[in-house]
């Protein structure tokens, strides 16, 4: 999330040298869009691969969700944030777009059921590993690129 903020301020503090107008000294103005943020829950982070990941990782990962959130509130009127194992399908149906930093709870069936149901059609942001994990199931070829 550090490198994703600092990337940001580097965009912002170079774009008047490409001949962009830019004030930076107001905030930018921030879209009505509802945005729904599924995120870790810090006090019980999935950290891929748990067993080779190192303190600063698990630290990080209990830090994420709060730096998503602040970054989508600074660019979002309304952002509603819902830990992983709270999320549920209708939640998305009330929101513009949803961005799953997180795995949500399997849905029913199945040896290995998928995250979401086949039938899901909402606007969605996947980030990172949860991609695969959440597109696969579901007929995306999303880690085919």
């Amino acid at each position: 999330m550090l490198r994703l903020q600092r990337a940001l301020l580097a965009a912002a503090l170079f774009a008047p040298l490409a001949g962009a107008q830019s004030d930076v000294t107001t905030a930018p103005e921030r879209s009505a869009l509802h945005v729904l943020l599924v995120g870790h829950d810090p006090a019980r982070p999935k950290v891929p691969f748990p067993q080779l990941a190192k303190p600063r990782t698990h630290e990080l990962y209990r830090e994420r969700t709060a730096a998503w959130h602040s970054l989508l509130r600074e660019h979002f009127e309304d952002v509603t944030l819902v830990h992983a194992a709270d999320y549920e399908v209708a939640m998305s149906e009330r929101v513009d777009v949803t961005v799953f930093d997180a795995q949500p709870p399997r849905g029913p069936g199945g040896i290995k059921p998928p995250f979401l149901p086949r039938d899901f059609d909402r606007p969605a942001l996947l980030i990172a590993e949860n991609s695969p994990g959440i597109g696969e199931p579901l007929g995306l070829k999303l880690d085919w690129l």
